[in-house]
Parts: C-alpha cells; sequence; structure tokens
C-alpha cells in the first residue's frame, strides 16, 4: 500500500435546473490531479461533504458528490437521480474513467445503478423480481465500483430491522413477551445478550413472517392503484411501526455478539500501523441496545409508500436465518435494493472494504462471494467504525486503532492508482 502526498483542495457547490445538484471536491493545484473522476452518492443521506469526497480530493481525485432528490422516491428514480451526477461528471470530465462510491445502503443504489448501465433495464425485469424496474434510459456505465462497508442491501437491513412481536400493528407500546429481545428470561443482559438458540430461531421466523405480510399487502395495494382503485391514483401512504432501518433499530444481532461477528474465511485486514495480514475477520463492535425501539415513533416507525417500500425495501426468503458468519435464505434475485443480488451483474473491476468496528462488514464476504467479476477485491480496516473514523467505543486503550480514515483512504487511493 502505497503512502499519498495530500493537496490542498476546494469544495464547490453546482446546482442543477430542477434538481438538488453535486459537490466537486478536487485538489487546487491542477498538476497534482489524478485522472479519475469518483462519483459519491447514497440512497438516502445527503453525502456533500462526507469523508469520502474530502480524504479522496486530498490524494488527488476529483470527487462528484451527489443526493437523490427525495430520500422516499422509489428506488428507480433514484437510479435516475444517480445517472445526472454521472452525465455531470462525463461532460465536464470527459477523459477521466468514472468510478461509483457507495457506502453503507448507498451501496445498493450504487449497485443497482450500475447493473443497468452495463446491461439494460432488462436485468430486472425477470419474472423473479417482486416488482420490476421502471424505466430509467439509458446510462453510462462506470468504470470501476468501490463498495465500502455495505451493508446488505436497503431490502435485507428492512427485514433485519422488522419488529416481529407488536401485539397491535398499529402501536409500538407493547410487545409479545416470545419476541422481547430485551427481556432477561430471553436472554437478555446489559453487557450483552445471550439468546438460546430456540428463541432464535423462532424470533427470525416471525421477522420473515412479517416481512411476508408487509410485500403481501403492499403488492395487493399496488394491484388496486394501478387498476384505478386505490385511494390515490399515483400511489399509496404505508406506515410500518417498528420498520425503520435506521441502525439503532437493527434487531437480534446487534444485541448478540455471537451472531455476524466474524468472516468464513482468511481475507487481508488492514492494522494500526498500515501493515497488512491475511486472518478470519472478527467484529470489534459492541453491543448496541435500545430497549424497544418500537415504543420510539421517531426512532423505528417507517413512513413511506406502496411503490417506494417494493423498490427500496423488500426482499423475498426462503427459511431465513443466519449463524456467526452468514444469512441465509435470503432470496437475492427477488429485488433491485440489495447490494449481493446487484453485483452479480457488475463485470467492472470493484473493490471492497468492511471496517471491523462496525457490524455491517459482514456484508462484504456476501458480496464478494457472489460478484462475477473478474477484478474483484476485499479489505477489511481493522477498527474502523462505519464512517470510516476510528470505533472508539471498542478500542482496549486510547489511539489502539489508529487513524483508520487514513488506512482506509489511502488504501482506496492505491487501488485507484494501479487501474487507472
Amino acid at each position: 500500500m502505497t503512502t499519498n502526498k495530500y493537496c490542498p483542495t476546494s469544495s464547490e457547490y453546482v446546482p442543477f435546473d430542477g434538481f438538488a445538484g453535486v459537490v466537486v471536491h478536487r485538489p487546487i493545484d491542477p498538476k497534482l490531479l489524478k485522472p479519475v473522476t469518483v462519483v459519491l452518492m447514497h440512497s438516502d443521506d445527503v453525502y456533500y461533504g462526507f469523508i469520502p469526497g474530502p480524504e479522496l480530493a486530498k490524494r488527488g481525485y476529483t470527487v462528484v458528490a451527489g443526493a437523490v432528490h427525495h430520500s422516499e422516491e422509489t428506488l428507480d428514480q433514484k437510479i435516475r437521480d444517480l445517472g445526472k451526477a454521472v452525465e455531470y461528471a462525463r461532460r465536464t470530465y470527459p477523459a477521466n474513467p468514472i468510478v461509483l462510491l457507495g457506502h453503507s445502503g448507498g451501496a445498493s443504489l450504487i449497485s443497482a445503478y450500475q447493473a443497468v448501465a452495463e446491461n439494460s433495464e432488462d436485468v430486472f425485469r425477470d419474472d423473479s423480481r417482486i416488482i420490476k424496474l421502471a424505466p430509467v434510459g439509458e446510462l453510462e456505465p462506470a468504470q470501476g465500483v468501490l463498495l465500502l462497508d455495505s451493508n446488505f442491501g436497503n431490502g435485507v437491513m428492512t427485514l433485519l430491522s422488522l419488529e416481529p412481536g407488536l401485539v397491535d400493528a398499529s402501536s409500538g407500546t407493547e410487545i409479545d413477551p416470545r419476541y422481547d429481545l430485551f427481556a432477561p428470561g430471553n436472554g437478555w443482559s446489559a453487557g450483552g445478550a445471550n439468546y438460546a438458540p430456540g428463541f432464535v430461531r423462532e424470533y427470525l421466523r416471525a421477522q420473515a413472517e412479517r416481512n411476508d405480510e408487509l410485500i403481501d399487502y403492499a403488492l395487493e395495494r399496488l394491484s388496486l392503484i394501478e387498476a384505478g382503485r386505490g385511494r390515490f391514483l399515483d400511489d399509496e401512504p404505508m406506515t410500518i411501526v417498528g420498520g425503520n432501518q435506521f441502525a439503532p433499530c437493527n434487531r437480534l444481532f446487534p444485541q448478540d455478539l455471537h451472531y455476524l461477528c466474524h468472516t468464513e474465511h482468511p481475507w487481508p485486514v488492514i492494522h494500526s500501523d498500515g501493515s497488512i495480514t491475511e486472518q478470519v475477520v472478527h467484529s470489534r463492535r459492541k453491543v448496541r441496545s435500545f430497549p424497544n425501539p418500537a415504543a420510539n415513533n421517531g426512532l423505528s416507525t417507517k413512513q413511506t409508500t406502496v411503490r417506494n417500500f417494493l423498490t427500496n425495501c423488500a426482499v423475498r426468503t426462503q427459511n431465513f436465518h443466519y449463524d456467526s458468519s452468514h444469512v441465509y435464505g435470503i432470496e437475492w434475485d427477488s429485488a433491485y435494493c440489495n447490494t449481493p443480488g446487484n453485483v452479480q451483474y457488475i463485470s467492472s473491476p470493484t473493490l471492497i472494504m468492511g471496517n471491523t468496528g462496525s457490524y455491517e462488514f459482514m456484508a462484504a464476504e456476501q458480496i464478494y462471494v457472489n460478484m462475477t467479476a473478474d477484478d474483484k477485491s476485499m479489505i477489511f480496516v481493522e477498527g474502523a467504525g462505519h464512517n470510516f473514523t476510528p470505533e472508539t467505543s471498542a478500542e482496549e486503550f486510547p489511539g489502539e486503532f489508529g487513524d483508520t480514515t487514513k488506512n482506509c483512504f489511502d488504501y482506496v487511493a492505491s487501488w485507484l492508482e494501479e487501474r487507472f
């Protein structure tokens, strides 16, 4: 891994007519520019000033940071939003190869876009899809893809966040004791849960059952809408109590550290001093406990629409469960809102990075296994939190993880320099 010379940078907001626009980060000195444009966008959040933009700019790269028009658009609309940012990058820097950067749930959007750009809209229109991709137009394919601490995709993360124990589907205040994650009798303790295997099996079965019920409801309502017999002509509101995929709402595995805690195989890991070793990769995360998040409307209730739920949040399962290193039973081709499914259709060079201070890093191995690209790389960063800075809550002593942000983006820069 090479160490890059850092350079002064500038940031400029560029408005688009009728759209949110982009922020461009790049070195001030044109002699220090690398011949690559990175396009960064998240599926829900605004990433104008997010760490990857400034960090890659000071390593010589031009970064175009875009934003979806609205977080509750359909995924089809978000793909078109990303297309506007890519069009700007191609028009403004025509000689540069374009590399897409997806982080967290943003990898769902980035991977869906690239799969369509490489293969056409038909890639997500087969009969296995819960809902087929709407027209998005011809898209400019990127020459490379960066998936940095991606999660399993917005559909799977919604499933992992569903509260299965609501006594009343319209209220989050009462949980069936059989599914109460925070009941000592079910295995909860303040230092971390130790749930019995039988409890886990039943909990995950109930999550999958509720997931199926929500999908069936949304499909029924969509059928009525499209027949002109819905509550509105275009779409309908859909409220899901205990259904927000926001991190504090993720259920069971963040509370019990025995689950989704290490990779199956050895992989390269960057350590605090920048050295790299190959090993089975273990999570360094601490237990996350928010007793009954479903009772907090602002935290845990998902306010969406029928069409948005089906494109952004819905994925089918069959015998869904997970253990210490795998999620099983996800029908990856049932939806295009999940990164491990989408990458099956991407052939461009791709870097997959996982941050071990975050629990979302466990998706990296599944993404890598599913990828069919000839040029695919994977690396983990010891102690980096989900947003690349050190996860200090997991350190055994101050400074244990070093400068994880530097380690992350020095490696990304090296990967880009080797290929472009």
